[in-house]
Formats: C-alpha cells, sequence, structure tokens
C-alpha cells in the first residue's frame, strides 16, 4: 500500500514545546496551568496583539525549537510495522519554508528534515523511508493534489479541512487523528486519536514476524523463536531466542495513549543502577527503545513463587534492605518519585479520593458497582479518613516526607513480581513504577496486594523486619499504623481498576492471546474490594504493630 501522512501534530507533538517556549519568551505566565496547543492559542488569541503572538510562536516551535517536537505515542511502531509489511510511506505536510515573523529566516522545512534524520526516519536499518518521499506544499490544495498523485491508499491528517478540499482522491480512505465528533465528522472519515488503533485499521494486529522486527533492531541478532508469555497484566511479554541460543525478554509497554509514564526509560535506568551498585538479583538490561516503547532484558529461568517460603522471606527482605542502603548512598536527584508515591497522609488521602470520583462517575452504568460505593465503602472511607488522619504524625500530614526519610522503591513489589531460579535464588522483576517513595507505603502495599496470600507467620515476620530496616525514622511505626487502614481502601478502589475503559483496555491488550471475560472480571474484582473492606473494618480504628 502507498500510504500517505501528514507531519505537524500526526507525527510530530509540540504540546510541551508551545508550552515550553511560550513561557520562555513571557509569552504566559510560568504558574499557567493550561493543557495543550489548543488551550494556549485560545489564551495568546485573548490577549492584545494575539493572533501575531500566536504566529511567532508557532514560527520559533517549528524551526528554531524544532528539537523539541516530540514523535507522537504509536507512531514508531507503526512505521516499523508498515517497514516489516513492505508498505511505502510518504508524509505530505502544508508547510511554508519560513516562519511568520521570524527574522532569522530558519527554514522550517529543513528543521522538520533534521528532525526526521535523528530520528532514524531515512535510516535502512530503521524505519527507511525515502527522504524523496517526504515533501512539503506551499498550499492545502497543492498537498491534495499531491495525495492525489502519489495515489494513496490511506491517508492521516489532523485537520479535516485537509480531507474537505474538493479535490481530495476518493479511492483515499481518510483517518483523522482527532477524537470521534459526530457533529464535524462526515461519513467517509474515520476519527482515532490514538496510532495504537489506526495502526490496528490499516495494518492488521500485531503478530510474531512484528515482534521479530521489534526484536532484530533492539537486539541486534537473527531470532530463531518467540514465545508470547502469558500473565503479564499491563504490558505484553515475549521470550525470545536467537540463532545462537541467547534467551531475552521483550517487553512491550502499555501504549503511550493510555498509560503517559515512560516506563521503558525508568525500568531500564532502575535495573541498571541496581546492577552498577551490585544489586544484582533483578534482570540485567540490554537494550530499550522509548519511541517504540520496548525495554529488552536478560531472560530469566525459574518458577512464579506461589508458596513463598522462609528462605524467599529472607532473601525479599535483604532486597529491601539493600534498597533502603542505596538509598542512604547516592544523590538521586535524578531519579523521580516512584509511580503514584505517598509521602503524606495527604497524598494518600488524595490518590483514595480522585479513585473514588472517577468510579462515582461512571458508577450509574454498573448498578452493583454503585450500591457497593454507597453502602459499603463510602461509610466507611469517611470513618478511616479522619480518624487515621489524626493519627498521623503531624510532620508527613501535610507536607512531604523528608528525602532522607524516604527510599528507593519498585512500587509494584511483592512474589508477584518474582521468580525463584533452580538454585533458589529469588529474581525481582517489573520495575516501571521505580523511584523514591515512603517506606511505609512499600510495607503496606507488600501485605495488601490481591497477589501477596500471606500467613499469620509471615505476616508477622514482614512487619518486624520492616521495623527494624527503617527503625532509624521513629515515626515509621506509629505513620505505618495510621497508614495500614488506608492503604486497604486504597487496595479497594485499585481492584476496581477493570470498571474503567482506558485500563480495560490496556489489560485486554497486554492479553490479547489469551481469553478475557471482561464482565466476569469485573464481578471478580467488585467482590475482592468489599473483602478489602472487610479486613479494613478488622483493623479500624486503630492498628498497632507491637
Amino acid at each position: 500500500m502507498n500510504i500517505g501522512i501528514d507531519f505537524d501534530n500526526t507525527i510530530a507533538g509540540y504540546d510541551t514545546s508551545f508550552r515550553e517556549v511560550a513561557m520562555e519568551k513571557g509569552m504566559i505566565d510560568r504558574k499557567w496551568e493550561g493543557k495543550g496547543k489548543t488551550e494556549l492559542r485560545n489564551n495568546l488569541r485573548r490577549q492584545s496583539n494575539g493572533e501575531k503572538t500566536w504566529m511567532e510562536l508557532q514560527g520559533l516551535v517549528y524551526g528554531k525549537y524544532m528539537h523539541c517536537a516530540e514523535m507522537l505515542p504509536g507512531v514508531a511502531n507503526f512505521l516499523l510495522k508498515c517497514k516489516a509489511q513492505n508498505h511505502n510511506i510518504f508524509i505530505v505536510s502544508h508547510k511554508t519554508e519560513f516562519g511568520h515573523f521570524d527574522p532569522q529566516k530558519i527554514s522550517l522545512r529543513q528543521e522538520a528534515l533534521k528532525w526526521m534524520e535523528i530520528k532514524r526516519f531515512f535510516d535502512q536499518n530503521y524505519f527507511g523511508i525515502e527522504r524523496e518521499n517526504v515533501i512539503f506544499a506551499n498550499t492545502r490544495e497543492e498537498k491534495v493534489n499531491k495525495i492525489s498523485q502519489l495515489k494513496c491508499d490511506w491517508f492521516i491528517d489532523d485537520l479535516p479541512e485537509v480531507f474537505e478540499e474538493k479535490n481530495f482522491p476518493l479511492d483515499t480512505k481518510k483517518i483523522l487523528f482527532a477524537k470521534f465528533d459526530e457533529n464535524t465528522i462526515d461519513n467517509d472519515i474515520t476519527p482515532i486519536d490514538n496510532w495504537s488503533d489506526i495502526s490496528d485499521v490499516v495494518l492488521g494486529y500485531t503478530i510474531d514476524e512484528d515482534v521479530i522486527f521489534w526484536a532484530n533492531h533492539l537486539i541486534g541478532q537473527l531470532i530463531k523463536k518467540i514465545e508470547k508469555i502469558s500473565g503479564g497484566g499491563n504490558s505484553r511479554i515475549y521470550r525470545i531466542i536467537t540463532d545462537n541460543g541467547k534467551l531475552y525478554a521483550l517487553k512491550h509497554y502499555p501504549d503511550r495513549h493510555i498509560d503517559a509514564r515512560p516506563r521503558s526509560k525508568i525500568e531500564y535506568n532502575a535495573v541498571r543502577l541496581l546492577h552498577q551498585h551490585n544489586i544484582t538479583n533483578v534482570p540485567k538490561a540490554v537494550e530499550k527503545d522509548e519511541d517504540l516503547n520496548i525495554g529488552v532484558y536478560e531472560w530469566i529461568a525459574g518458577k512464579p513463587i506461589t508458596d513463598p517460603t522462609v528462605d524467599d522471606f529472607e532473601q525479599t527482605i535483604y532486597f529491601v534492605q539493600k534498597l533502603h542502603s542505596l538509598s542512604k548512598n547516592i544523590d538521586g536527584n535524578d531519579i523521580n518519585p516512584a509511580s503514584e508515591a505517598c509521602l503524606s497522609a495527604k497524598d494518600i488521602i488524595g490518590q483514595i479520593i480522585n479513585r473514588l470520583s472517577i468510579l462515582e462517575t461512571i458508577s450509574e452504568n454498573y448498578p452493583e458497582l454503585s450500591i457497593f460505593l454507597e453502602q459499603t465503602f463510602e461509610p466507611l472511607w469517611i470513618k478511616v479518613k479522619d480518624e487515621n488522619y489524626n493519627l498521623w504524625p503531624i510532620e508527613s500530614r501535610e507536607n512531604s516526607l523528608p528525602r532522607e526519610k524516604q527510599t528507593l522503591s519498585p512500587s509494584d513489589f511483592g512474589f508477584h513480581n518474582a521468580i525463584r531460579q533452580v538454585d533458589d535464588e529469588v529474581i525481582f522483576i517489573d520495575f516501571d513504577y521505580f523511584g523514591w517513595d515512603d517506606p511505609v507505603k512499600l510495607t503496606a502495599d507488600f501485605l495488601w496486594h490481591p497477589a501477596m496470600k500471606l500467613n499469620p507467620e509471615l505476616t508477622a515476620k514482614w512487619k518486624k523486619a520492616m521495623l527494624a530496616i527503617f527503625s532509624s525514622d521513629p515515626a515509621f511505626e506509629p505513620r505505618l499504623n495510621a497508614a495500614m487502614p488506608l492503604y486497604g481502601l486504597r487496595w479497594a478502589m485499585i481492584v476496581l481498576n477493570e470498571f474503567l475503559p482506558k485500563f480495560a483496555e490496556r489489560r485486554k491488550n497486554a492479553r490479547e492471546a489469551e481469553s478475557y471475560d471482561l464482565d466476569k472480571s469485573r464481578e471478580h474484582q467488585l467482590k475482592k474490594a468489599k473483602h478489602y473492606c472487610e479486613k479494613v473494618k478488622a483493623i479500624t480504628p486503630q492498628v498497632t504493630f507491637a
């Protein structure tokens, strides 16, 4: 096929660039809290001489600051699949030579080509697009005529005006890179707001050959066999076997239009950091590609830990101890907070309120969920929130815990993310939530996680060990006592993520090769949430570890 794609705001994203450049040039206040290019444009246009200011900003972003543009999530995967399937890619852009009101006369077209060069668009070992397949047009009419000349089977653009041109070729299928709006979309235009779905529509679902293509790029070795590994809740995991017998794990993280966190970067940097400091019971990082949203790691042979032994626990405790020791001996300013870090009572209460609010918004569509929230969760929540906020040590009720009392944490930590090798060594996996956090959260989440079915002996052992490791903080124990019921209710909210459309999409995507009954899964998760509430009731109003 011949596939045509617009460039600005279809391949290259500028939301961050527009904001940063506008602040740098004093066009907006640094405290401006708006989001996206459209909101910024509207804000500027309301100002005196606002249209001129907006045009100046465009010239800067598309010219001098073009290097700040981001490749939109999913574009890289789409282009690589096109290469694997031998489709022809044409980038056709309505782009003037120079920006408005630009005294430096920087070529917008040359800057765009430089950006594509850096992003490996013309690298025959990567996307392999021919440079002459990038076409710039002076007018929209000229752009449409070029699409016609190229005999594009598909054209993808973020502006409906392009498709509305009278000469737009009738045989070219139209994908509008935008959310569906029944008031503005013609019947022959397909609106899709993410590249993952565009890829599915145009190229079909991801198949083994696509994964082999990814692996070849990242590993640089011939691939003999791939196997999709079941059980990944969010990411797709593949076992890669090369011709020379080496084994790797390829991890395809959730599409960033669903989850914006840079998971591939976080996990790759986390395990490299740990290995650099002789914490070796984690996989070795091999390679990553942030544009493809993929990471490759050494394959860890072994079995899941479904029935943890005392030795498993000892290794887990020692791992936490090593993490905490590392926390005390590195600067760590380049490490961000862990995903959903809770560094104060305010943080965890805010997270629960936010999750509850989202579920309440959709609950009218799910009667059983609505009944649970109104009759079971909310009365308990009101009681626990007030009582345990007052029990929380005052220094971190509203203010974040100081760095010296934080610890590096995998965040999603437990035996569900561990593998026992043949020699009984425990290897810990999944560090895409890694970062700074309150050790109380690490401690509580380990106990509350639905995959952690611990007997009383091991529960007591864990509590005792954590109190010892973090004993230098005198507020750790009272903070933990105050936090435990709150974390229980937080987990009651988390297990209901299956009711959220984006989460359900991510889960289904990760488990595409498996049967996935969403209704049955939601019913099961609702039972879990009820069970959590019962457990919280048992330790309210106060729980102690004495």
